[in-house]
């Protein structure tokens, strides 16, 4: 059987950065040319970034894609490439649906200039133009996904293009999902290997699903299958990287490292067949180029919490770079939470751009304040002490002219949070800085929060992190610093003392809230699981229990509209795929 030496282009695409985009493709497929790779096969959308959203609907982008593809095209002596991007009505290669309910394309919005047909598109390349199209079939709308909204799915037949005797069939992300879908078509009408675009976010447990999907695949169609995806952080997403190649019988032969860019080369043995367009190219294939130490690499997996904590990092890096932050500050509070925060920005942007500062009150613990300076000191980065007492007293004397006497109470509580907030973005407003806030996923949903307070800031690093798991995290990034023989940068105090927000005297987590390892299961459940109350009690959970914890969390919907974007980790963060009205009477519970 024929051998075709195929290079994955796992790279890091800047959302509407076509300039920076076209250079990392140009990077990658001069190394794929060096490798002597017959073909490169690159992510879902690479061209755009992904999810391109609503700047699909901007004039203008449209045509920035077609500039962008017309400039790779002009690249001399190196391999064809798959290009994921855009491609619009008119193109002499898609045939499009029309719009899923009918309408004329030009009124999918009641103002703005008129769109055209867009689909979601993998382009064949060479340097002699573009030499087939294939239009992305099935348009997922769940979880974070939208395409319904922007894109029109293909039509028509398959594409396969033939490169030296093999039938390679395009597919993009979710067409290989589907049994006797695409995929399916593809061998039927001849493909011998498949090959798939993708833009698949991270969440937990996500490799082994696709892994075991992609094994499902090949066994049906009994073809090969390589699968490339996009790498990098995009606002709340993650994309892990991770591409791999299956041979025929579902095994894995081929797979790139999890959350960097990597070029992955895999040489494919796949039937011979005569279908589909004949890719013409003038790249001449270096025979000779000695790639026995990097061809078909499997790289090894990462566990679970490791998978996590690098995704943690990779989030806020990106974040910070691809929106023009140089350095970031936060609250040092000497708790869990903000001890995790600083050492993933560390481990995101070094030391040097990380400033912590320690705010105490009155009721703040002496311990508190060594416990983050001892943090600091261990990560190296600068940490400033600002006492709020002035400060806290101050906005007590003023508001007690309107209050009958001096905040007491939440009201308190809340105004020491809100001083905090108010300094730290005095000082993001100084510097630039970014500020990253520290609350968790427990907090989040329960509303143990403060509006302009501990909430205030750019960027929420751990808000999809359960408050147990905050804690796993830490153990293990000592643990991690242990193995290398370095010292580890959370203080065993840190880990050990029960938490609290330390705004009233000998205050505890658990006196507002149930205890997290009977907390968090719950609303994993009822968040993520989307199970109801009365499912939840009748799998034996406390009744009363239950029903305080989902009211929490439906009652703080309006403060979680109000949060920072923050790292999705899970296969339901709040924000992108939860979406519950503020307004909602809705309380089955209660029927």
């Amino acid at each position: 059987m024929p051998v075709i030496r195929l290079a994955m282009a796992q790279m890091n695409a800047v959302v509407g950065g076509f300039a920076q985009n076209v250079e990392t493709l140009g990077r990658f497929r001069t190394q794929a040319g060096a490798v002597g790779a017959d073909l490169v096969l690159t992510p879902e959308l690479c061209l755009t970034g992904y999810p391109p959203e609503d700047l699909l609907l901007k004039e203008g982008f449209m045509e920035a894609a077609d500039d962008a593809l017309a400039e790779l095209s002009r690249a001399a002596n190196l391999p064809p490439v798959l290009v994921g991007t855009i491609v619009g009505e008119g193109s002499p290669h898609i045939k499009l649906a029309p719009s899923s309910d009918g309408r004329d394309v030009t009124s999918l919005l009641d103002h703005g200039p008129a769109l055209r047909h867009i689909a979601n598109s993998l382009v064949a390349l060479s340097e002699e133009g573009v030499m087939a199209t294939a239009t992305k079939r099935l348009l997922p709308n769940y979880d974070v996904f939208d395409e319904l909204r922007y894109f029109h799915p293909g039509l028509g037949p398959h594409t396969i293009i033939n490169v030296h005797g093999v039938a390679v069939g395009l597919l993009i992300c979710e067409d290989v999902w589907v049994k006797n879908g695409p995929a399916a078509d593809l061998a039927a009408e001849g493909a011998t290997l498949l090959v798939v675009a993708n833009a698949s976010p991270f969440a937990r447990g996500r490799r082994d699903e696709r892994e075991a999907m992609l094994r499902e695949r090949a066994l049906e169609t009994n073809c090969p299958i390589a699968y490339v995806n996009l790498v990098g952080g995009q606002d709340e997403l993650v994309f892990d990287g991770q591409s791999v190649v299956v041979d025929a019988k579902g095994d894995v032969i081929a797979r790139a490292s999890a959350f960097r860019e990597e070029l992955l080369v895999a040489e494919i043995e796949a039937r011979a067949s005569s279908a589909g367009v004949v890719l013409d190219t003038l790249y001449a294939r270096d025979e000779e180029a000695d790639i026995a130490a990097i061809v078909n690499h499997i790289a090894e997996p990462l566990s679970e919490i490791e998978e996590i904590y690098e995704a943690l990092v990779m989030g806020t890096r990106d974040y910070l770079r691809k929106n023009g932050f140089r350095t970031a500050i936060l609250g040092l509070s000497g708790g869990v939470d903000s001890s995790l925060v600083a050492t993933i920005a560390v481990d995101a942007v070094g030391a040097r751009a990380v400033r912590g500062f320690a705010m105490p009150s009155r009721y703040s613990s002496g311990h508190s304040v060594i416990d983050a300076e001892e943090l600091a000191r261990r990560l190296d980065i600068e940490i400033t002490t600002l006492p709020i007492e002035p400060a806290h007293r101050a906005f007590g004397e003023i508001l007690s002219k309107v209050l009958d006497g001096v905040p007491v109470g939440l009201t308190d509580e809340n105004l020491q949070s809100r001083v905090r907030g108010v300094l730290l973005m005095g000082i993001s407003n100084d510097t630039g800085a970014i500020v990253l806030t520290t609350g968790n996923k427990s907090e989040m949903a329960t509303g143990y929060s403060t509006l302009y307070g501990d909430s205030a800031g750019g960027f929420a690093v751990i808000k999809d992190v359960p408050k147990t798991l905050v804690y796993e995290l830490c153990r293990y990034r000592n643990e991690v610093a242990l193995s290398v023989g370095d010292f580890e940068p959370i203080p065993l105090a840190v880990l050990t003392k029960a938490p609290s927000a330390e705004l009233r005297p000998d205050q505890r987590d658990d006196q507002t809230l149930p205890p997290y390892d009977q907390l968090d299961p719950l609303l994993e459940l009822y968040v993520e699981g989307d199970a109801t109350a009365e499912e939840l009690i009748a799998r034996g959970h406390d009744p009363a229990l239950v029903l305080r914890v989902t009211r929490l969390v439906d009652m703080s919907e309006y403060k979680r509209r109000q949060m920072p974007p923050g790292v999705r980790i899970s296969k339901k963060a709040f924000g992108r795929d939860r979406r519950m009205p503020i307004t909602n009477a809705f309380r089955p519970e209660t029927m």
